[in-house]
């Protein structure tokens, strides 16, 4: 039966699901790679910061060896947003995890276990393990001369003025920890040697990262570089830029072996030397005057990128711009910093600096709620901000803001008002508030000048292959990307395909990241889809090209003075999340938990709302629950029985609501969803146990043991 679709929200069977189900999707380590292949294992560094003074390397069986950065035919570093990390160590070492050098042979025990018998010597250097020991520069600069990556600036109005004017000051500092991905499939790179040239087959979320980092480290032009993404068992940013790093130590394995080789991580190595969520530090400082009126927000943001930058520089960007979050204050100044460390480096995950500056905002809008005696709502609901106020950036929010209605239904459908003041005499039960939004797509103008999507609609017959980069990790763009075609061509889904995500055949729309895939890249197939239908009886096959237009109504995005539009379009949301805290074991039970968004134009409503509800059960994890101690550069949770992370026992049945106010650069109307869901459920939660304990938390997760502290 064929699926035509009316209305392009309704939903309709995924359609990557039954292979998922049955087990019939072959990821990357169910691929057969033929019997002549060769397995790598990695030989890391044991220390956060050394010199590597000797390796010594037992004698080697016949058709085993070892590949180190003397190896390597180009550059050994591969290059991200900028270049700066090395695939093989050289001298030093600036994290516990670095790759120092593959073991590569053909049977993977005996690769194993000549790993294991590798001693490396050091001359131990001092480490700097958190922004604290960096600011002091322990052991040296790792970078530049104040370990700072890079700082962002933004804001408006004299807030030095406004602070010597100010009745009232308050500051306080707010703590957000690491966490750890868990993706359900394992980082992993295989490298086959045909026709004298190497196709990489990685598990990654940007096929065409992988080739810009590996090309140079293999000395070739990015074209002669293949790569080839299988299905991917989960992203969430950590296979943005990691899959680019092992991906080029594989390149030159299989460029000394001329052969096929595979490297497969554990799950072991996966969580203790990939790449985290930036834990951050932010102090917020705010001015009122003699009416109890905000005045003034003065923000620093500082944020822990480990020892290599990756791309940290973009998660801090977008923490910077977020710090006033759906507020307008009269002046506003924020400064984020991006600090180097000895500890293993940090990368994108889901809300990318978002949920860092929104936990800090909203618990600083509670904290003054509860100084001047108001409820947060009340405090929070006075300073939103409206269409056409400016952004911190110097741009404008183009679109209608929603959030008051927003905030109506969250109040409502919660029953908020009725039980905050229940709670007040209510020990050990609570329910908490936050309002956020989200920046949809690139910062700037990166959509126009550095990724510069082309889109390709090929037709052949009454079938159409989309041509695109962006792949599907479990978010269900498969399903989103046909929908829009076969609504616009008016044809049926079952008649849409999309080509394999193999750089020789694709087209480059970009990287899986950012919420834009939808947005962005949906409405590139939206209009290559009208002028494929105008052309539909032209000819048995059919190419469309659509290139990437930059929006003309934003207001231009200076890069030297980083001012003007940074979003083209923000996301809204509203969380409210209820517990309950057992009086006996301290232990919290989430008894409610509602969310309020506006996306935009939902492409298929059940998609949208797995991703609600994917992301606020993240976010509740990092809040409530996923402890990840950093202990001298080395994590002490690196098993799945040790990383804690929320299951469906764990959380009620999250009650969302869909609302809508269209972007006209968005397919039929659509903005960005997969980050946003992540940004406001954990400073909701805070809010909530603030509201049960009657203790203002500055500090994620919000553990048993912190709450026996409090009591």
């Amino acid at each position: 039966m064929k699926t035509f679709i009316k209305e392009l929200k309704n939903s309709v069977p995924r359609v990557d699901a039954l292979g998922k189900i049955t087990g019939k999707t072959k990821y990357l380590n169910d691929i057969d790679f033929g019997k002549d292949i060769l397995h790598a294992k990695i030989v890391h560094s044991t220390k956060a910061r050394a010199k590597i003074l000797k390796i010594n390397i037992p004698d080697l069986p016949e058709g085993y060896f070892t590949v180190d950065y003397k190896d390597v035919p180009g550059k050994n570093m591969t290059t991200m947003v900028v270049s700066d990390w090395f695939p093989f160590a050289e001298d030093t070492v600036r994290y516990i995890g670095e790759t120092i050098l593959l073991v590569v042979g053909p049977d993977k025990n005996i690769v194993y276990d000549i790993a294991e018998k590798i001693v490396i010597e050091y001359e131990d250097l001092e480490a700097a393990i958190n922004i604290e020991d960096s600011k002091k520069l322990l052991g040296g600069p790792i970078v530049n001369d104040d370990n700072i990556f890079i700082s962002f600036k933004a804001g408006y109005g004299d807030v030095d003025e406004a602070f010597k004017k100010a009745k009232t000051i308050i500051e306080e500092t707010y703590h957000t920890p690491y966490q750890e991905h868990l993706y359900m499939e394992v980082n992993g790179t295989v490298g086959v040697w045909e026709n004298d040239s190497i196709t990489l087959y990685s598990s990654t979320q940007c096929p065409y990262y992988v080739q810009k980092a590996v090309a140079p480290v293999l000395g070739v032009e990015n074209n002669n570089l293949r790569i080839v993404a299988p299905p991917i068992g989960g992203g969430f940013g950590g296979k943005e830029h990691y899959p680019d790093v092992l991906s080029a130590a594989v390149a030159v394995a299989t460029y000394k072996a001329k052969k096929t080789v595979k490297l497969i991580l554990d799950r072991q190595f996966d969580m203790a030397y990939t790449v985290k969520r930036q834990p951050a530090q932010i102090t917020t400082k705010v001015a009122l005057d003699e009416n109890n009126n905000i005045i003034a927000l003065d923000v620093i943001s500082d944020m822990d990128a480990g020892a290599y930058e990756a791309s940290s520089r973009v998660i801090m960007q977008r923490c910077t711009y977020t710090a006033a979050n759906v507020y307008n204050f009269p002046n506003v100044r924020v400064l984020g910093r991006l600090y180097a460390t000895n500890n293993v480096p940090s990368c994108a995950f889901r809300g990318f600096g978002a949920p860092q500056a929104i936990f800090a905002i909203e618990r600083t809008m509670d904290n003054i709620a509860n100084k001047i005696g108001i409820d947060s709502i009340e405090l929070k609901r006075k300073y939103f901000i409206k269409q056409n106020d400016t952004t911190i950036t110097g741009g404008i929010f183009h679109d209608n803001i929603i959030l008051p209605k927003m905030l109506d239904l969250a109040l409502k459908e919660s029953d908020y008002e009725n039980k905050i003041k229940k709670y007040k005499d209510d020990m050990y039960r609570g329910i908490g508030i936050s309002c956020f939004l989200h920046g949809c797509g690139f910062t700037g103008s990166g959509e126009r000048d550095i990724i510069k999507s082309k889109l390709k609609l090929r037709k052949k017959g009454n079938k159409v292959l989309i041509l695109t980069s962006n792949t599907e990790m479990g978010q269900g763009l498969h399903t989103t990307f046909r929908k829009i075609a076969a609504y616009n061509l008016e044809i049926p889904v079952e008649d849409i395909d999309i080509e394999e995500y193999d750089t020789d055949k694709i087209s480059n729309t970009g990287p899986t990241v950012a919420s834009r895939s939808a947005m962005v890249v949906g409405y590139l197939i939206q209009e290559a889809s009208k002028k494929l239908k105008q052309q539909w009886n032209d000819a048995e096959e059919i190419e469309i090209v659509q290139d990437y237009k930059h929006p003309e109504h934003l207001v231009a995005w200076d890069n030297n003075t980083l001012r003007g539009d940074a979003y083209p379009s923000y996301g809204l949301g509203i969380n409210v999340v209820e517990v309950e805290v057992d009086k006996v074991t301290l232990e919290v039970k989430i008894v409610g938990v509602w969310a309020v968004f506006d996306a935009g134009y939902p492409i298929d409503e059940k998609i949208v709302e797995g991703q609600i509800k994917g992301g606020i059960a993240q976010a509740l994890g990092w809040g409530a629950l996923e402890k990840l101690v950093n202990k001298d550069g080395r994590f002490l949770q690196v098993k799945m029985s040790d990383y804690m992370i929320p299951t469906s026992l764990d959380l009620p049945e999250i009650k969302t609501c869909i609302m809508g106010e269209p972007y006209q650069y968005g397919p039929l109307g659509a903005k960005g969803i997969g980050e946003i869901t992540f940004d406001g459920a954990a400073s909701a939660y805070a809010a909530a146990m603030e509201n049960a304990l009657n203790y203002h938390f500055k500090k994620i997760p919000i553990l048993p043991e912190n709450i026996a502290e409090v009591i």
